[in-house]
């Protein structure tokens, strides 16, 4: 059973109401810094490459298939790139991978392809 302060189950009159009121109380001139920018646009790439790799998955045309994994494969370019921006700037702080870390996901990720 459907809550009642979903926003699919709210009365339209009320929820404009308390939009309106959200938008009164909320700060009018605040701008993102740097970094919330750069975590916001590193989020929103991730998001699209999600997307774009469903997409790549299901597109049945050779040549759409291929635009769209040149995006995929771009769009990781990029999410990389904004990734090293913000590590270079000590905003996305991440620890080093111990070899023995890395051969552990190897092989997580072949035991894994090898039951498909």
């Amino acid at each position: 059973m459907p809550q009642p302060n979903q926003p699919w189950n709210t009365n339209p009159a009320a929820a404009a109401n308390n939009q309106q009121a959200a938008y009164q109380t909320a700060p009018q001139d605040r701008s993102l810094s740097d970094q919330e920018m750069a975590f916001d646009l590193l989020y929103q790439e991730k998001a699209l490459m999600v997307n774009v790799a469903s997409d790549v998955l299901e597109v049945a045309h050779p040549g759409l298939r291929q635009v769209l994994n040149d995006c995929y494969l771009q769009m990781g370019q990029d999410q990389l790139d904004i990734f090293n921006a913000m590590h270079q700037k000590n905003w996305y702080q991440t620890k080093p991978a111990q070899p023995q870390d890395i051969q552990t996901a190897k092989q997580k990720f072949q035991q894994m392809r090898n039951t498909i």
